[in-house]
């Protein structure tokens, strides 16, 4: 009950203010090497070319034939690049990297921040980052900039890459959580920073985002995809996807409505209400201190309707659009 009352209390805190939540993995990795950006611009769903130092943007790597591989950050800095994955993804997406960088002699390595990194989220956080010291022009474009806080260097990401806005500080130490409480912001649980994901409707690394799933078929390419640069991998199926096609299946928002409470093990098939035939996944799933149970799952298209009834997992869903509340 005490957790039940603290989640409800921070998704009203992220509501109105701003909160945050220790990375003790930030999942930040580092590409070096002559031609480095080159190489990552024949191989990333984003244009790169012109990236100015401080500047970022969001990329995928994907498979030959476009299916989902990796989701980061693109941080250009001066003779090298940052790259953000989600918290505890950066050594996947380094060694994603190396067999391709490996040919053009460059380099991808996780790097940890020595001391620690937070994640500022919440519909303020860009006040919030702005009071200790970011440069706010930097972070609302997405960006990155180096700023010193209480006399310590420490670095700002406009992204969190935990599906909510926000912005990531690494460095400042032990010193950076006492600071951060001193500018009115409290910790808040990663279980809550997850719900304010799936109200949103955005995909996650191991959960919607797997190796079998096709960019559109979450909603991502808008953000993370360039149609106008030169090829890059996977870039036909996602041109063809474009010009042509659509996808058999999507993203979409559910409210349980009856069933159990316990978390369910994912993913879980999902049928129509009724029906035996296996027509979706429910992908992710939480407990939601005042409406229960809510989730995200990939469903054929034909039910991707609101007010659609969904089966699985020993409970049952009705399918609503985002935000989910």
């Amino acid at each position: 009950m005490v957790n039940e009352t603290r989640v409800a209390d921070e998704l009203d805190q992220l509501g109105l203010g701003a909160g945050f939540l220790p990375l003790p993995d930030a999942g930040l990795v580092r590409v070096t090497g002559a031609g480095h950006r080159d190489a990552l611009q024949r191989l990333l769903t984003q244009e790169l070319r012109g990236l100015a130092p401080g500047a970022g943007r969001l990329a995928l790597l994907l498979a030959p034939k476009g299916q989902f591989r990796a989701l980061m950050g693109v941080f250009a800095g001066d003779g090298d690049t940052l790259l953000m994955a989600p918290p505890g993804r950066g050594g996947d997406l380094a060694e994603a990297l190396r067999k391709y960088l490996a040919l053009s002699r460059c380099s991808a390595e996780a790097i940890a921040p020595a001391e620690g990194a937070s994640a500022i989220v919440g519909e303020r956080w860009l006040d919030a980052a702005t009071a200790l010291g970011a440069a706010p022009g930097t972070l609302a474009d997405g960006g990155w900039h180096v700023s010193a806080l209480d006399g310590r260097p420490v670095s700002w990401f406009g992204r969190t890459l935990l599906g909510v806005p926000g912005a990531v500080l690494a460095g400042g130490g032990a010193d950076a959580g006492r600071l951060l409480r001193g500018a009115g912001l409290r910790v808040v649980l990663a279980r809550t920073v997850e719900l304010a994901r799936i109200r949103r409707g955005a995909p996650a690394w191991g959960a919607e985002l797997t190796e079998t799933v096709l960019p559109p078929e979450v909603g991502i390419e808008g953000e993370t995809v360039s149609y106008s640069k030169g090829c890059y991998v996977g870039q036909e199926t996602m041109a063809r996807l474009e010009a042509h096609g659509h996808t058999t299946r999507t993203l979409v928002g559910l409210r349980q409505v009856r069933g159990a409470i316990a978390a369910p093990p994912l993913p879980a098939p999902l049928t129509a209400a009724g029906e035996a035939k296996e027509r979706g996944a429910l992908t992710s799933w939480g407990w939601h201190p005042e409406l229960g149970g809510v989730g995200l799952a990939l469903v054929r298209i034909e039910l991707a309707v609101a007010g659609t009834r969904v089966a699985g997992a020993d409970r049952e869903f009705e399918v609503t659009g985002f935000p989910l509340w």
